[in-house]
Formats: structure tokens, C-alpha cells, sequence
């Protein structure tokens, strides 16, 4: 497969996995509400996308770095709101 096709496939991929944590972070932004969210699975996720990301950096991959790095931000909001609201 064609290198830039498998990277733009990536990066939809990732940008599609990224964005499926803006509409809890937008709840969590208007609610200050985190009772219903694992702390516990926000929390192994997040170590994950550090992973991820590293293993993008690795790469040089901009579809893992960009969205995991991304995805970090939001997942981190979601977490600090938890711990401030929980």
C-alpha cells in the first residue's frame, strides 16, 4: 500500500478516536458533572495514549502523535474535572 495512503488512513482513524472524547468533555464542561465516569478507565486510557504517543514519536508518525497527543488533553481535562468534582 502506497506510504502516504496508510498514513492518511491513520490519521482519520485517529482523527475520528480523538474526536469521540469531545462530547464528554463538552458535558463534563457544562455539567461539572464526572459522576457517572470511571476514574479508573480514564486513567488506564490516558497511560495508553502516553504510550502511544511516545511510540508515534518513535515513528515519526504525525497521525499517532497528533491525536494521542490530542486525546491526552481531553482525557487529562476529564480526569482533573473527576478528581475536582468526583
Amino acid at each position: 500500500m502506497n506510504p502516504v495512503l496508510m498514513e492518511a488512513l491513520g490519521l482519520v482513524g485517529a482523527a475520528l478516536t480523538t474526536v469521540s472524547f469531545l462530547p464528554q468533555v463538552v458535558k463534563v464542561y457544562r455539567t461539572r458533572s464526572t459522576r457517572d465516569i470511571s476514574l479508573g478507565m480514564f486513567s488506564i486510557a490516558w497511560v495508553g495514549m502516553v504510550l502511544w504517543l511516545v511510540y508515534g514519536l518513535l515513528l515519526g508518525s504525525w497521525a499517532l502523535i497528533l491525536c494521542n497527543g490530542t486525546t491526552l488533553v481531553f482525557a487529562g481535562y476529564i480526569i482533573a474535572c473527576k478528581l475536582r468534582y468526583g
